[in-house]
């Protein structure tokens, strides 16, 4: 059986008595963290700090962080998925950004690597294309929808002949040779 993970995040709160810039320090020192990391940890927005971790874990973890001052969340990653909603569409279109982003073109690589392909680049989508629109059958099923009986073709026929059984098509049998001249009404004159 496996054991509940939990997760510890901060977004940036402090206990009601303490002051900012000594929170700062003591999670700075705590983290080993930079300036930019700490604005980050202090941006007001929830960064996960550590995840996948034991009860016991995530409570020495909150401990440590209350003590200097920071208020933080520990919740159990069971409680995070199974209060996801399951009713969320899928196909929500997402909203475009404010600023558009700037598209690579070939000329901004180099070497053998090719830019990414567009993707949506006419807002439409493979669902939106009937020819592409395809599932996948199931194993087993036959390729072919339906099979349509062709009907023969009327062919005239009524010029055509078959040799006997067993006669030898290779050959074309020559004519019987003329018969030569007559020559009964010819002399020969001597020299």
């Amino acid at each position: 059986m496996s054991e509940e993970l939990y997760e510890v995040a901060f977004s940036g709160a402090i206990l009601e008595d303490a002051d900012i810039e000594q929170v700062k320090a003591k999670v700075g020192a705590m983290f080993k963290a930079d300036a930019t990391k700490l604005a980050q940890l202090f941006s007001g927005k929830r960064v996960v700090i550590k995840k996948n971790i034991d009860q016991a874990t995530a409570n020495k973890y909150k401990t440590a962080l209350m003590n200097a001052g920071a208020d933080c969340e520990v919740k159990s990653l069971s409680e995070a998925v199974s209060s996801a909603p399951l009713d969320k569409p899928l196909d929500k279109p997402q909203e475009k950004p404010a600023v558009e982003p700037v598209k690579a073109t070939e000329k901004t690589f180099s070497g053998d690597v090719a830019a990414a392909p567009q993707t949506d680049p006419l807002g439409i989508s493979a669902d939106d294309i009937e020819d592409l629109n395809v599932n996948i059958a199931p194993l087993g099923s036959d390729m072919q929808d339906e099979i349509k009986e062709v009907a023969a073709p009327d062919l005239d026929v009524s010029g055509l002949d078959m040799a006997e059984p067993g006669s030898d098509l290779g050959e074309i049998k020559k004519a019987d040779e003329p018969p030569p001249p007559n020559t009964d009404g010819m002399t020969l004159l001597d020299p």
